[in-house]
């Protein structure tokens, strides 16, 4: 009977600790969903030998991994085609958690939270778009994610 006192006593005493594990899921659910968008990306744009496009839609808090078809021959100062919606050839889709939302999206040192669509290039060198969003959680957490444009890995910082 002790022992199963010193058990129950041991259990409630980790439960607050589980609780608020719990509670930091969805945002790091969302980081690794969007760590996880970039490697695909990048890594689509090498083996295909085209340029890859992570497309975001930030009203809709969803992102896409799309290839383009344009190969790495193409102007760079050429029109991107825009994305629409319901394009479902995707390589890799993520939708963030609903306690997850976007408070800055930049491509480029443009800011564009406020677009309907907007898309980061990956092209097959191993190279990318200039890209940072911040995640935001209910619970007041803050993520950078950062691209590195010369290698196209992406990195975050823990802001809050």
């Amino acid at each position: 009977m002790i022992v199963v006192g010193l058990i129950a006593i041991a259990m409630s005493a980790a439960i607050p600790a589980f609780v608020s594990a719990q509670n930091k899921l969805p945002m790091r659910v969302a980081l690794q969903g969007l760590l996880e968008a970039c490697a695909t990306a990048r890594a689509q744009a090498i083996l295909r030998g085209t340029i890859v496009e992570l497309r975001i839609r930030p009203q809709d808090y969803t992102f896409d991994v799309a290839p383009t078809g344009a190969g790495s021959g193409s102007a760079a100062g050429a029109a991107r085609p825009e994305p629409k919606a319901g394009e479902g050839h995707g390589v890799f889709s993520l939708k963030l958690p609903t306690e997850v939302g976007i408070e800055e999206l930049a491509i480029n040192f443009q800011l564009l939270k406020d677009a309907e669509a907007v898309a980061v290039r990956f092209r097959p060198n191993g190279t990318s778009d200039e890209f940072t969003v911040v995640l935001r959680s209910l619970h007041g957490e803050l993520r950078k994610i950062t691209l590195d444009p010369v290698t196209a890995r992406a990195d975050f910082e823990v802001m809050r």
